[in-house]
């Protein structure tokens, strides 16, 4: 049984699995399986059995007893709420080397992301081609576009004012890479992604093994 879901109600800690799960789902689904317990994806995820119910839960699915959870109905819903069914255009903000990669990162598209337009406040970069992209300025980025997206790779000290121009264009989401906390309206959600940290992480990981 499936009902409709309310994405928004998710918590943050629900939504940062749901990748996860649509990856692992794809898997089982490519494999030809119909069926997967919340044992079976909680093993997946490295978590509790309990963690994988109440996400699954929330998400509006109940399973079948002695079968688990319909792994294309599962599959379809993670995959409409991270919006993979319809596809989502996002603006890529930041032609510099990590900008460049992101360019041609492959993994965006399989996920139903596309980076539709790239922009810069360098003037020797502006209008230049990388990519596959011509590149645009950051400042001429106004309301009349279909992007809803913004992935941030700019330098620390000019991160805020970037972030000011993406909402005061209507985005909605960002992702963030640059070095420090972007502060924008209740309506705008923002993902940091902080490379040192991660690698401080991983070391202290690796020293303690």
């Amino acid at each position: 049984m499936t009902q409709q879901p309310a994405s928004k109600k998710l918590s943050g800690r629900t939504l940062s699995r749901l990748p996860q799960y649509l990856h692992y789902l794809e898997t089982l689904h490519a494999q030809g399986l119909g069926y997967v317990t919340s044992a079976q994806l909680a093993t997946a995820l490295g978590c509790s059995d309990a963690l994988t119910r109440k996400d699954v839960a929330a998400l509006g699915h109940s399973g079948r007893s002695g079968q688990g959870y319909s792994v294309e109905a599962l599959r379809y819903t993670i995959a409409r709420i991270l919006g993979v069914t319809s596809g989502r255009r996002v603006l890529l903000v930041g032609a510099g080397n990590l900008g460049a990669a992101l360019m041609s990162y492959e993994g965006f598209a399989e996920r139903g992301m596309n980076i539709t337009a790239v922009a810069d406040n360098d003037p020797t970069k502006i209008g230049q081609r990388y990519g596959g992209y011509t590149i645009l300025d950051i400042h001429d980025i106004g309301t009349d576009h279909d992007m809803e997206l913004a992935i941030v790779t700019v330098p620390g000290e000019v991160a805020q004012d970037v972030t000011d121009l993406l909402v005061n264009a209507g985005i909605t989401g960002i992702l963030n890479f640059a070095p420090r906390r972007l502060h924008v309206p209740e309506h705008v959600h923002v993902q940091t992604v902080d490379l040192s940290a991660e690698l401080q992480i991983l070391a202290f990981q690796r020293d303690g093994a």
